[in-house]
């Protein structure tokens, strides 16, 4: 009891000595000062009201308290707070923007037009009401002429509606012919070009529990959607992967190990080239001898010279081994050719 009863004496006294702290005697004290304030060291967004009384003079300005500044905030900054201007109030004061580069597609945008306009008009707190929505009646959003709602702030929500921010929510509630309005939050000014930016969206508060319980279960369906897509296309790239270690391996056996009759010239390029050349050379070999029986027993030559006779391959007459995906065709002339199939 001792204690606080020091600390009350001790802030009484602090309280006594600032309020009878002396008038400064330069203008640079009065920048900021805690208790003293001239009219020519406010702010761009501060103004007297009232105007008065008057303290003193520092070198012919006059001295006021501090308590007599105000902070001025615009319509929109005022709704922020849950606050808006009456009607037919004049604003306190009007200050110069900052120059921005507003191009043709700033004004077609959903930006308001006082955020155009090349002056602000601020307003002070006196001049200031309850902030008066229309009610959600029957289910229906109130919305604005652009059909939203401005979301300054959650004093700014119309009276029976809710703020949901979830993403892909305005699906859910069209599905469920719930009425509901885009959330616009704010501007963002980027190139010169004022962008709204929106955020969740508007319900009334009766269907709050029924559109995040159909979105869960959408969300849910939604991520097991995904995550099947995503084991299919793993599935996928790891067959891919594997077929790629298997035709490298069988490439690199057909290439290390020379076919018979084709001596040991070294790898052809191809494995096709390679087994069609043996072939071709068996072919010939074969012809020259039996064309040699043939004239000498005075016999007709029943396979005439190659470049007179055309091959044809009979699928009755085709081979294919499932090991070396060879598959070889035979003429009846006697020739075969080995194609390598992938």
């Amino acid at each position: 009891m001792e204690l606080a009863a020091t600390n009350d004496s001790e802030d009484m006294e602090l309280q006594t000595r600032a309020l009878t702290e002396p008038l400064p005697t330069s203008q640079q004290a009065y920048k900021d000062h805690h208790l003293y304030a001239l009219e020519k060291w406010l702010h761009k967004n501060q103004i007297l009201h009232p105007k008065g009384p008057v303290l003193g003079f520092c070198k012919g300005h006059p001295v006021y308290p501090r308590s007599c500044v105000q902070t001025l905030q615009s319509r929109h900054g005022w709704l922020r707070e849950g606050l808006q201007v009456r009607e037919n109030e004049l604003p306190a004061k009007v200050v110069t923007r900052p120059k921005r580069t507003f191009n043709a597609q700033s004004f077609q945008s959903n930006a308001d037009e006082d955020d155009l306009k090349p002056t602000l008009e601020l307003y002070g707190e006196w001049q200031l009401g309850p902030l008066q929505l229309p009610h959600a009646v029957n289910g229906i959003v109130p919305k604005n002429e652009r059909g939203q709602v401005d979301v300054w702030s959650e004093k700014c929500l119309p009276p029976g509606t809710v703020h949901l921010r979830l993403p892909r929510l305005f699906q859910v509630a069209k599905r469920l012919g719930v009425d509901y309005a885009p959330a616009m939050v704010g501007f963002d000014y980027r190139s010169g070009r004022c962008l709204p930016v929106f955020d969740g969206i508007v319900v009334c508060r009766e269907f709050k529990i029924a559109i995040l319980e159909a979105y869960a279960e959408e969300e849910e369906q939604r991520q097991a959607h995904e995550r099947k897509q995503e084991e299919a296309q793993a599935l996928s790239r790891w067959y891919q992967l594997l077929c790629s270690f298997v035709t490298r391996q069988r490439l690199k056996e057909s290439y290390e190990t020379p076919s018979e009759g084709c001596g040991r010239e070294g790898p052809p390029k191809t494995d096709s080239i390679q087994k069609n050349t043996c072939s071709s050379r068996r072919w010939e070999s074969e012809t020259q001898t039996r064309t040699s029986r043939l004239q000498t027993d005075g016999m007709p030559d029943p396979c005439p010279a190659a470049h007179d006779h055309e091959h044809e391959f009979p699928e009755e007459d085709q081979s294919f081994d499932q090991e070396t995906f060879v598959r070889t065709k035979r003429c009846p002339c006697g020739f075969s050719i080995q194609v390598e199939e992938l």
